[in-house]
Order: structure tokens, then sequence, then C-alpha cells
């Protein structure tokens, strides 16, 4: 199996914003679950450090407490504010992406599978790895194709014309790691 299947991925302005909501939310969720342990840590040393009760008011600890509850709440308003900026940046990178497709009139992306080797390719841009760098992951309804470890692609099977989300399927179970 020395040649390469080249698969192909029609342009979708909609799926292709649907995809990269999907993942923004995919990858932030572990920062909400650190927003939601700092929130819990805060009202707890707030509520030590604020106490009425005069075994904690008459000791150290509860300077201690008053002190450690402000510190979580500015790790609070730090995650919040890195949410909302990278939310806003990934939004126009988004909008950017897409406004250069339209531009050059794409109407396909390209997905060659090799035996040694996979690459993505478009008019604006050729992403090639090894398998042994390339991994996926299934969340829901959506493939996750990660590259070299820092570019991610995401597909669902209504992006691909007829049994081609088969082929690539096979070929990522074939050839590359899948993440659990």
């Amino acid at each position: 199996m020395n040649e390469s299947i080249k698969l192909e991925v029609p342009f979708n302005e909609t799926a292709e914003r649907e995809h990269q909501q999907f993942f923004f939310r995919y990858t932030w969720k572990n920062g909400f679950t650190e927003l939601k342990k700092a929130i819990l840590y805060a009202i707890v040393f707030l509520c030590l450090g604020f106490s009425p009760s005069k075994l904690i008011t008459s000791t150290p600890a509860s300077a201690v407490f008053r002190y450690g509850g402000f510190i979580f709440l500015a790790y609070i308003f730090l995650l919040l504010y890195q949410f909302f900026t990278r939310k806003k940046k990934f939004h126009a990178s988004i909008e950017e992406q897409i406004n250069d497709f339209k531009q050059k009139d794409e109407k396909f992306s390209f997905i060659i599978l090799n035996k040694d080797h996979i690459t993505l390719e478009n008019s604006l841009n050729t992403i090639g790895s090894i398998w042994s760098r390339t991994s996926y992951k299934f969340v829901d309804k959506y493939l996750i194709l990660s590259i070299l470890t820092n570019a991610n692609f995401i597909f669902t099977e209504n992006d691909f014309k007829e049994n081609d989300y088969k082929v690539l399927k096979s070929f990522l179970e074939q050839y590359s790691k899948e993440e659990k």
C-alpha cells in the first residue's frame, strides 16, 4: 500500500464555525474546573477568615485565611480575564481564517493518507506529519485529529463524502494512536 489516498473535505462555513466553537469549549473545560475550585476555595477561606468565631479570630490563622481568600479571588479574576481575552482572539482568528478561505474561493481541503504519513492541505497551507506524531480522539460526534502535538483539526462524519470518513478512521486506527 505505497500509494496515497486523497480525501476531499468540502469547505462549509457554518460547519467550520461550529467545529471551532466546539473545540474552544472543549479546551476550556479544564479551565472551568479550575475556576470552580478557585471559587470554592475562595468562599471557604473568606468564610473562615471573617468568621465571628472567637476560636479563629483570636489567632493569626484568621489573617492567613483572609489573605488566602483574597489570593483566590485574584486567581478567579485572572482566569476570567484569560477566558474572555482568548475567546475574543479566538473568534477573531476564526473569522480571519474563514474570510481567507472565501477570498481564495476555497471549495475543498484535502487529506492525503499514506502508510508513512498524513498531510492536510488547502490553498492557504499544507501540514504533514508522520503517523507516530499523530493522534486522534472521539468526543461526542467530533473527531479531533492532533498533528505534531499543537495542530488540531476537527471533523464530523457529515464533512466527508460517501465512505471517506470510514477510510480516514481506519487509517487513524491502524497507524496513529488514540488519546484517552
